[in-house]
């Protein structure tokens, strides 16, 4: 199984059509959400959104956590979309709790817009600070995060430039 986990918002969207799947040569797409999960309309509208050829699972953040350490999609090249870092936390903490030595690989924090008091890191990464908290949780579990907009693009390590992040976000008085 190949997987990549995406942070993206809009979960489903042209981008993630047109840039991730063709690339990235994608066979199921999974949202991990609990809202959609038990919304019929939501996931209605995704599965119409895909490609006839991609799969769409709309699973729980629990179900998602143990399909992916369970391997259940082992002959499957995967794109995990999770709509906030809130969720990516939770996701995190139900695989390892699963699994305490899994080694979660290739997550991408690449689509999170402005809204609220929230500043822009970069040109699709707006964060405020509870979004940095939850990046400092997340990486004290050691999980890598990068940030990048399409798979061809350079990746940003947010681990190593977290400091940065974090006093640009919340200012000098922390």
């Amino acid at each position: 199984m190949s997987y990549l986990i995406r942070v993206d918002d809009r979960l489903v969207h042209g981008q993630v059509i047109e840039g991730w799947i063709k690339p990235l040569k994608i066979s199921l797409i999974i949202i991990c959400s609990n809202t959609v999960a038990c919304d019929i309309m939501q996931k209605t509208l995704f599965k119409l959104s895909v490609p006839p050829h991609v799969k769409l699972e709309c699973e729980t953040i629990e179900e998602t956590a143990f399909n992916i350490v369970n391997k259940k999609y082992e002959n499957e090249n995967v794109l995990v979309l999770i709509s906030s870092l809130k969720d990516l936390d939770n996701f995190v903490d139900n695989v390892l709790k699963l699994s305490k030595n899994f080694v979660l690989e290739k997550i991408n924090v690449g689509g999170l817009r402005h809204s609220g008091n929230k500043k822009q890191i970069y040109r699709a990464l707006c964060l405020d600070k509870e979004d940095v908290e939850l990046i400092k949780r997340i990486i004290s579990k050691n999980v890598v995060l990068d940030y990048y907009i399409l798979p061809g693009d350079n990746k940003i390590s947010l681990n190593a430039l977290f400091p940065e992040i974090e006093k640009d976000v919340k200012g000098d008085n922390k």
